[in-house]
């Protein structure tokens, strides 16, 4: 297993979704000039037809659930994996152990480095607030399928599961990525 270095992970103290949202942004749109996360999108989109963007969108994300392990951060610290890092231990053939948040960044990476448009998309599943802002427990993306301007839900997290998920959280807020 190959170790990680201290600068190919965001540590910061859990202060909510914004900053949590940031952070992915960031190493998201940041990994876009990684050769890894592009190399790794090619080789998982190969088999595909040409303009069937749809099915790039789909074979990313059953890539990413499939090939990855979730694992919780620790209980007060918010770890955000770097993306290229990711894609390189998955083209060595590792699985890492991600949590929503860093799988997340790596789904992002990987369907903008094929020029997908995408968004995240932060879930509450109970009424909690905290200093008067909601308190938002799931991350996710969607990718906008260009032919038909369908947002597609990605989450690597929920898996098959992701409809029913879906039916249980009481609010979502869309953060647009650049």
């Amino acid at each position: 297993m190959r170790r990680v270095a201290d600068n190919e992970i965001v540590r910061k103290p859990f202060r909510g979704a914004a900053t949590t949202i940031t952070a992915i942004r960031d190493a998201a749109l940041s990994s876009q000039q990684n050769f890894a996360v592009r190399q790794l999108a090619e080789l998982i989109c190969e088999g595909i037809r040409s303009k069937d963007y749809l099915s790039e969108y789909l074979a990313i994300h059953n890539f990413v659930w499939g090939l990855t392990r979730y694992m919780r951060d620790p209980r007060t610290i918010e770890l955000v994996k770097d993306p290229g890092v990711v894609c390189e231990e998955l083209l060595e053939g590792g699985r890492p152990q991600l949590d929503c948040d860093d799988l997340t960044a790596l789904e992002l990476a990987l369907l903008l480095s094929i020029g997908a448009q995408a968004r995240i998309v932060t879930l509450a599943f109970q009424n909690l607030f905290y200093k008067g802002e909601r308190q938002y427990t799931h991350v996710l993306i969607e990718a906008r399928e260009p032919r038909s301007g369908a947002w597609i839900v990605c989450d690597p997290v929920a898996g098959v599961a992701t409809r029913n998920m879906l039916k249980r959280a009481v609010a979502a807020k869309i953060w647009m990525v650049a």
